[in-house]
């Protein structure tokens, strides 16, 4: 069976200078409730998770930025960005943050963005998850029930399709693919 994957939509939130939500996307909205039922946009029942505010009043995005910070919602992880917004309307006397909420991607979600980047097939892409498991080419083998020679030979293709020379730098793509793991 083929997973499929879908890239997660940033939800942004922002804050006025209390940080109290002035405006919110219904990615947040879908974010900031997920292990409930979703609330509507306009909803005062919408709490920012209590890591996000701690982190912003420690570390001040307005004194520099971002301040990211990592939280959970029910299941799924996320990592929140806040930014210092300069209001350019002189009714906007107080300062905004923005705060973009990313879904933190998994592992196996890098390795197959890196097999479809790539053109990599099936077999190549369970290839790739194995070595990120670090897995020898004997026990790659074994678990694949394949030859140490076949495994060898999907190493070669692999890092033909990827412009790389090493397991390392394979391991290297699905980092980059990975970056807001944290």
């Amino acid at each position: 069976m083929t997973r499929t994957w879908t890239k997660a939509t940033p939800g942004l939130v922002l804050l006025d200078a209390s940080l109290t939500p002035i405006a919110v996307s219904a990615e947040a909205v879908s974010i900031l409730t997920y292990s409930e039922r979703p609330a509507p946009a306009n909803s005062t029942k919408l709490q920012i998770p209590d890591e996000i505010l701690d982190d912003i009043r420690v570390r001040r995005p307005l004194l520099g930025g971002p301040v990211v910070s990592h939280f959970q919602a029910g299941k799924r992880k996320y990592i929140s960005q806040a930014f210092a917004m300069k209001s350019f309307t002189e009714s906007a006397s107080e300062p905004i943050v923005a705060v973009l909420l990313l879904r933190d991607s998994s592992a196996l979600e890098a390795i197959h963005d890196v097999a479809i980047e790539f053109g990599l097939s099936e077999r190549e892409e369970e290839v790739l998850k194995d070595i990120s498991l670090g897995l020898n080419s004997h026990q790659l083998a074994e678990a694949m029930d394949i030859s140490p020679n076949t495994v060898k030979a999907y190493l070669r293709l692999i890092m033909v399709k990827m412009g790389v020379s090493t397991r390392a730098q394979m391991l290297v793509k699905i980092l980059e693919h990975n970056r807001f793991t944290g």
